[in-house]
């Protein structure tokens, strides 16, 4: 009993530990400029707003930045999944990305309520944020996504 929940145990301490390692390979690429920018503006993401409050060590609203920070992921996630008319799937890491994504906003809470590291995921939450808009800033760029005309009624 206690041998099968160690290795649960230790098994899922390894699956984290793997997803990490990928994810921090994954954003130490670097774009040849910041992309994000005019997305940033189009699209008045709120992320950037969050990265400065916790930054400056003011008091931190965990659950209104938890808030701010999955609206801003719901945006750009929804683009990098349905903008690109040319590529049906997402990369694996892209995916990958997504999943470490959620799993850091899910222990949030958590990790807020215990006052254990939350400062620290709140901004990889934020620089998670920065990549997926640099990458749709680079698609945008590109001119891969496809801007359908609207359909009037008549």
């Amino acid at each position: 009993m206690y041998m099968s929940i160690f290795i649960m145990v230790v098994s899922g301490a390894l699956f984290l530990f793997y997803i990490h390692t990928i994810c921090a390979r994954a954003l130490r690429h670097e774009f040849s400029h910041p992309y994000s920018e005019p997305i940033l503006n189009a699209l008045q993401l709120e992320y950037p707003l969050v990265r400065e409050a916790f930054d400056s060590n003011s008091s931190a609203n965990y659950p209104q930045a938890r808030h701010t920070l999955e609206c801003d992921f719901v945006t750009l996630e929804y683009l990098l999944r349905n903008g690109d008319g040319t590529r049906r799937h997402l990369s694996r890491q892209e995916k990958i990305l997504f999943l470490y994504f959620r799993l850091l906003l899910f222990c949030l809470p958590v990790l807020s309520a215990l006052k254990v590291r939350e400062k620290e995921v709140v901004l990889k939450l934020a620089t998670l944020l920065q990549h997926f808009a640099n990458r749709v800033g680079e698609r945008w760029e590109v001119g891969a996504f496809e801007i359908a005309p609207a359909s009037r009624e008549s």
